[in-house]
């Protein structure tokens, strides 16, 4: 005699089907919809025929068609935030790598030995004072 859980097994898990697409406000929809109409069978079902008890299934089917929905956003929305982090910090180590690569690529090995250049100051008076000729060095690094 109570074969109807059956029969209402295949419209309950139809809008579950709908409930992931997140994406489509045609998916929200009937998963909306779905749930609401199966909440409300549901009430009308185990109350015996009281309108109260269908509308009050209906409400606990939409309510539970949102919260599926808003769980679904948050990590969607986590999971985007996360990839544009792992995109950031990636980003981030390759403008390292190009740095040092172009370091490395000035400088190849026993290039950067430094040399003396010798360099003559002439004699020069500043401010009176009379500084002799002299050779500095710089060091030059090619």
């Amino acid at each position: 005699m109570k074969k109807w859980p059956c029969r209402l097994l295949p419209l309950l898990a139809f809008p579950l089907l709908f409930a992931g697409c997140t994406t489509a406000e045609i998916g929200r929809s009937v998963s909306d919809v779905g749930l609401s109409g199966a909440g409300g069978v549901i009430g009308y079902k185990v109350s015996n025929g009281d309108p109260a008890a269908a509308a009050g299934g209906a409400l606990a089917g939409y309510l539970v068609s949102k919260t599926v929905q808003s769980s679904q956003d948050r990590s969607l929305k986590d999971a985007e935030k996360a990839g544009y982090e792992r995109a950031l910090n990636q980003a981030v180590k390759q403008q390292y790598w190009i740095i040092q690569n172009q370091q490395k690529s000035l400088s190849p090995d026993g290039a950067r030995d430094p040399r003396l250049v010798p360099v003559v100051i002439p004699e020069t008076k500043i401010n009176g004072v009379t500084i002799k000729a002299h050779v500095e060095y710089l060091r030059v690094e090619l």
